[in-house]
């Protein structure tokens, strides 16, 4: 992601002792060692085990949040899921508040991560949860997307039965999920990463979770008409007669960075201004239909 808003990529990772590193891109492929993440205060953000971020707007004010997962304790439920709120006014340099959001009372099993996604295509953020015993879990996200709200998580099926890289698949256990469009068809793939250091990768169907999306792209088509773009991305787009569409665009790690509201057909320009240089997703949704094309913003 770019942690400093200068084009370039960065890299932020959890590890093993608890800390947080941050390395910042050079521009050249290389990375810069900027440190570990502490708060507003000077306290380093740490667990004792296992840390484990992801970057997120969670509150809906325009700003990066941090999503952090860890454990304090070696027991089944030794561990925790934090939100810390970035309270600074300079996207260039991240300010995380140490008042963080608790969810530990919802979720607490240690060596877990944690990734938001909006799998169930209902416009609202949800959790992509790894387990230490091999399930990744999925949480749906009953508030809203500036107040999210959770209370209950299920495991992700797949056609073989549950996602469990000890049981069902021989990974050795410790689920590392990644949510994202792994083939471009513009429907949600997953990628666990797992203990002995594979990789398997689960294709999203049609159908959604339980059964929300219908046959994808029947009477519903997306094109952009221009990538890589500068600020404003021209596209076009054909809708069942009397319906509209709602545009999303996701970052290459699927979070998404911008939408946009009944939309009706034909052609039209997104104004993307201020949005780092990456490759992106556009999807659109009409009712049960949904449709993705990947363009580049360049600056």
């Amino acid at each position: 992601m770019d942690w400093n808003n200068d084009g370039v990529p960065d890299l932020i990772f959890g590890e093993r002792e608890g800390h947080i590193r941050i390395y910042t891109g050079n521009g050249d492929g290389t990375l810069h060692f900027r440190g570990y993440l502490h708060d507003s205060q000077g306290d380093p953000i740490k667990c004792n085990y296992n840390s484990s971020p992801w970057l997120v707007d969670w509150n809906g004010n325009g700003k990066l949040d941090l999503l952090f997962a860890g454990y304090e304790t070696e027991s089944t439920y030794g561990g925790f899921l934090r939100v810390y709120p970035n309270t600074g006014d300079d996207p260039d340099s991240l300010v995380f508040s140490p008042d963080f959001i608790d969810y530990s009372g919802f979720y607490n099993r240690w060596r877990t991560t944690a990734q938001t996604f909006d799998l169930n295509g209902d416009g609202r953020k949800d959790l992509i949860l790894g387990y230490e015993m091999g399930e990744v879990y999925f949480a749906p996200n009953t508030g809203t997307n500036e107040n999210p709200q959770f209370s209950s998580y299920d495991v992700l099926q797949c056609d073989a039965g549950p996602i469990n890289v000890y049981t069902n698949f021989s990974g050795g256990g410790r689920a590392r999920p990644h949510v994202f469009d792994y083939n471009s068809d513009g429907i949600p793939d997953l990628l666990v990463g797992c203990n002995n250091g594979w990789i398997y990768v689960f294709l999203g169907h049609a159908v959604g979770i339980e059964g929300e999306h219908g046959n994808h792209g029947a009477a519903l088509s997306l094109t952009v008409l221009r990538s890589p773009a500068r600020g404003f991305v021209p596209y076009e787009i054909t809708l069942p007669e009397g319906m509209n569409a709602k545009l999303t665009v996701y970052d290459i790690a699927g979070r998404p960075a911008r939408e946009f509201f009944d939309i009706s057909g034909g052609s039209g320009v997104m104004n993307l201004q201020g949005m780092p240089t990456g490759v992106y997703i556009l999807t659109a949704e009409c009712g049960v239909e949904r449709a993705s094309e990947k363009f580049a913003i360049v600056r």
